[in-house]
């Protein structure tokens, strides 16, 4: 059990002396909402070299943080890693660095950087040092955000947790309410400051440990969360901004059921199926059981048939003694479709192993989906701590508790994805269970009930089209929120616009955090990547060397994917 006192001691052995400042108020709240920052503002970092990186070096360093930036008297803290790739000439234009944030909320930041940062270097460019860290609770900040005692016991609780509300709201409620108890006793007073605001009072202390006095930034996913809290506590040091895959900031803090989200779930599956049946024989899900599809609506009324047919009835698969289980519809859907969704690139081998699991051979999308994809990243539970520290609608101010009129409330809802609504109800009763106080001050200002933050320099904000979780409604909304921001829609499918290769996107991307210059209104971008390669190959490129290069770190990018567990869907 993390209690206070064993954090308390052991981060006193390594803080980072500071000197006293007054106190700072974020200027853009209104007087009754103002948040009064903690004055131990002051530390410089000390780097140390901690590998390299396509020839660049990486630093690596820690900053202590005031456990509550809110607070007066807050003397306990939190550690957070914090890693930099050294950019060439970053030097010459001031040492500027950009903060990445790849999103969740929980993702390792130092992760992130170690394993991408040879292509975000490229995308770029080299007046920039690339900047990174693990937000206070997430992998290697102390103390890290844990409910369970080890990472097996984590792993077993997610593998066993119930998904369907219909038959399971009893278990779910049970579960939910163990769960409020061990994270609240695990993290002892540290796990209420785990929210979004006191990780953007985090990494504006890391702004000035770096000597840098106007924030740079690019956020993805939950990261356009982090910086659009950064944003309206903070306007007057942001000078760039960039937010790819943008979460509706009123639905993550005031809502107790998330629909939003699912906005366009549904139609990029349908825009999967049509992207397979334009491939032709690119795509061999076109033809089931020696039977070619006649219209994208018959191959895709075929799959839906059989998600029905598998609720019903799971498929039993047996490899060998060691190896055996079931194909379940939330097997497919969770680890298989949704996966598929936030990853075009992974277009062609789903349909290989969906045609092959509709054609009666198992074993592919057993092996492929049997397991979630999300528990490679269950490292610790800061998912669970910031989403439900962040929402005021958790808890004791949740609308309703209960097993059965959680269960009515939900079940009233209109059903926003065929495809995923059905799992949400784990979610509510965490949120209705949740049994930690929200602890911050802030109340986010949005399109339309609220006037336009102004930042200093205007922001930049990117969406595909159709994104699974991150609707370009939720981006619109964002645009509309913050004062001379600009909006570039890259029409395709997928979680970010990282997900296909753009070299006009990476073109507006540059020209704004290089030099300032914004888009014009309405800005869209294709894609330079077909869904379904066609085994024939391409035409002959007519692209120069660098774009060539560029092109092949957006492909390595797309590949890697952006994290995201919103939810946990």
């Amino acid at each position: 059990m993390l209690g206070s006192k064993g954090w308390s001691s052991l981060v006193s052995c390594v803080l980072v002396t500071v000197c006293i400042s007054p106190a700072i108020v974020a200027p853009s709240l209104a007087k009754d909402a103002q948040m009064p920052l903690n004055p131990h503002r002051g530390s410089i970092l000390q780097w140390k070299d901690c590998g390299e990186a396509n020839n660049h070096t990486l630093q690596c360093s820690r900053l202590d943080v005031p456990m509550d930036h809110f607070s007066q008297q807050s003397d306990k803290a939190f550690s957070i890693p914090i890693i930099r790739m050294l950019a060439k000439n970053a030097s010459a234009t001031g040492d500027r660095h950009i903060f990445l944030n790849p999103g969740g909320p929980g993702a390792s930041g130092v992760g992130f950087l170690r394993g991408s940062a040879s292509d975000l270097n490229k995308l770029i460019g080299e007046d920039f040092h690339l900047l990174s860290f693990d937000p206070r609770g997430v992998s290697g900040s102390m103390p890290k955000a844990v409910c369970y005692a080890s990472n097996a016991e984590r792993t077993a609780a997610f593998a066993s947790n119930p998904w369907d509300l219909q038959f399971q709201a009893g278990e779910m409620y049970t579960r939910a309410e163990n769960k409020a108890n061990a994270c609240e006793d695990m993290m002892g007073e540290y796990g209420r400051y785990i929210n979004t605001p006191q990780i953007a009072a985090d990494m504006d202390l890391i702004l000035d440990a770096i000597g840098q006095q106007k924030m740079f930034y690019w956020g993805l996913s939950y990261g356009t969360t982090l910086g659009q809290t950064y944003a309206q506590i903070f306007p007057e040091r942001v000078s760039r901004m960039v937010l790819d895959g943008i979460s509706d900031l009123d639905e993550w803090y005031n809502s107790f059921l998330f629909e939003e989200y699912l906005t366009d779930t549904d139609k990029i599956f349908t825009g999967f199926v049509e992207e397979c049946f334009k491939a032709k024989e690119a795509c061999p899900l076109r033809s089931i059981k020696g039977e070619q599809s006649r219209s994208p609506s018959q191959l895709q009324s075929h799959i839906v048939s059989f998600l029905r047919e598998l609720e019903e009835e799971p498929i039993p698969v047996y490899l060998n003694s060691t190896s055996y289980g079931a194909i379940t519809r939330r097997s497919l859907v969770r680890n298989g479709i949704l996966f598929a969704l936030y990853k075009p690139s992974t277009w062609p081998a789903f349909a290989h192993n969906l045609v092959e699991l509709l054609n009666g051979n198992t074993t592919p999308a057993y092996n492929a989906y049997s397991e979630s994809w999300v528990l490679k990243y269950l490292v610790d539970d800061s998912t669970t701590f910031i989403g439900l520290n962040d929402n005021r609608k958790s808890g004791k101010d949740a609308p309703v508790h209960g097993i059965k009129p959680i269960y009515n409330y939900v079940s009233s809802r209109t059903e926003m994805s065929f495809l995923v609504s059905k799992y949400q109800g784990s979610d509510i009763y965490d949120r209705a269970s949740w049994s930690l106080p929200t602890t911050h001050g802030f109340h986010p200002r949005c399109y339309p009930g609220s006037p336009r933050v102004k930042t200093a320099e205007p922001i930049l904000i990117l969406s595909t089209t159709w994104d699974p979780v991150c609707p370009l409604i939720s981006a619109k909304k964002a645009q509309n929120s913050f004062e001379g921001a600009r909006l570039v829609q890259q029409i395709s499918y997928g979680h970010c616009t990282l997900s296909m290769p753009s070299l006009c996107t990476v073109g507006h991307l540059r020209r704004y955090l290089n030099e300032g210059v914004l888009p014009e209104p309405e800005a869209t971008c294709g894609i330079d990547a077909d869904y379904f390669p066609s085994a024939r190959g391409s035409a002959v490129s007519t692209l120069s060397v660098e774009e060539e290069d560029l092109l092949g770190s957006l492909h390595e990018l797309a590949t890697k994917g952006v994290f995201l567990i919103k939810g946990q869907v």
